[in-house]
């Protein structure tokens, strides 16, 4: 009976504190025993390591004297900005980091203006990150007082070793050093050490001083990147009324079987048109939801073939084509349309074609001296194959 008391004791002593040490297990920096709290990088690392953007190493160490490569200063740094999640409309070519595991990360910082590569299109992620690279790249988050090269020496007089800085790394160390951006360790307070690899703690402490710099004076880009999104609104005007649409979270659906009436580009007779023969198809409205929603904005261009086509005879023509799109073409999100057409002036006869549920087509039968054909710009019904989901509403940013 004591024994079974003094183990619901025990659980409920874990059960009570548990999640406090998996706090420090996951978040503090009391999970590494190389880094006390009178550790210089200390206040560093504890916010860094509660903002996700610094871990430590499987054996519970932070290792703050170990070095750091170019490709985990630039995750390090993009983390540090609130960029990790952020995707990028630009692909930077490097002939280094393309089978790199930090291949998006170096992308997301060149985006940003953070990180550049070398003249020679490499970008080395590999190799140690200097003092003095690591400084440009926080630096490069911000946007400074400018200054010149007598200002910048003036700035950097303090340390005896000032003269090692690269030429093309002067301005941007003077402004470093201008706005509190250098971190020195203590007993090197009168040298800056440029070319030397920087620390993992070094650059805690860089990027901490960053991010208190970033809130006043950031670059145009971050400063972009931090603005919260403004609620998008979805477009309203008049047009084409699809009274069936229906709502799905994000989305308009517009459901399989709708008719779009949409214009074509060229002529195309049952004649002597050919399977696969390609053509072009546009919105000439906007097409709108009851609340005026624009779901397909006027102008869309969409890609289209002749799928199927029978010859009419000469004298009761009888043929039918099917003509069948392929994808929107213009980038304006909307997915790709799967739809039919239903050919002709006249009230057509709709049919499945044998052996092919997915594709519906009209047949004409047609007395002499017609063909069946439509003109360059004329409206052709197109069916809808499968529902169409569009992103209209945004609610994430609202």
């Amino acid at each position: 009976m004591k024994k079974l008391l003094l183990n619901i004791i025990i659980l409920f002593v874990l059960a009570l504190f548990s999640p406090v040490l998996a706090w420090e297990l996951e978040q503090g920096p009391a999970s590494y025993p190389d880094l006390p709290s009178d550790h210089w990088a200390y206040e560093a690392v504890t916010f860094l390591t509660d903002k996700k953007v610094v871990v430590g190493y499987p054996d519970g160490l932070y290792r703050p004297d170990q070095k750091v490569t170019r490709a985990e200063f630039a995750t390090m740094v993009i983390k540090a900005l609130g960029l990790y999640e952020k995707d990028t409309p630009e692909i930077f070519n490097y002939r280094d980091t393309k089978d790199h595991w930090a291949d998006r990360n170096i992308q997301v910082a060149s985006y940003y203006g953070l990180v550049k590569g070398y003249p020679n299109e490499m970008f080395y992620p590999n190799k140690d990150v200097t003092r003095i690279e690591a400084l440009e790249v926080i630096l490069n988050a911000l946007a400074p007082e400018n200054i010149d090269s007598e200002q910048a020496k003036h700035f950097l007089s303090i340390y005896s070793d000032y003269s090692e800085i690269p030429d093309w790394a002067l301005i941007a160390a003077g402004k470093c050093q201008m706005i509190g951006l250098v971190y020195n360790m203590p007993g090197h307070e009168t040298t800056l050490e440029p070319l030397r690899p920087a620390t993992r703690g070094e650059l805690a402490r860089f990027l901490f001083n960053m991010t208190e710099a970033v809130k006043i004076m950031p670059s145009e880009k971050i400063k972009e990147a931090m603005e919260p999104k403004k609620p998008v609104e979805p477009k309203k005007a008049d047009g084409y009324i699809l009274d069936n649409v229906y709502y799905d979270e994000d989305y308009a659906v517009i459901p399989k079987g709708t008719v779009l009436p949409l214009t074509v580009d060229k002529c195309l007779n049952a004649k002597t048109v050919k399977e696969g023969e390609q053509f072009t198809a546009r919105a000439p409205f906007n097409f709108v939801t009851r609340e005026k929603y624009v779901v397909i904005p006027v102008g869309v261009q969409i890609d289209g073939r002749v799928h199927k086509v029978q010859r009419p005879f000469r004298f009761i023509k009888n043929g039918y084509m099917a003509l069948t799109t392929t994808n929107i073409i213009d980038g304006k999100g909307i997915p790709e349309m799967k739809i039919v057409a239903t050919l002709g002036e006249r009230n057509a006869d709709m049919r499945i074609i044998r052996n092919d549920p997915y594709l519906t087509r009209t047949r004409y039968n047609v007395v002499r001296g017609q063909n069946m054909y439509i003109h360059k710009g004329q409206r052709v019904e197109f069916v809808l194959l499968e529902p169409l989901r569009i992103k209209i509403f945004n609610r994430d940013d609202m």
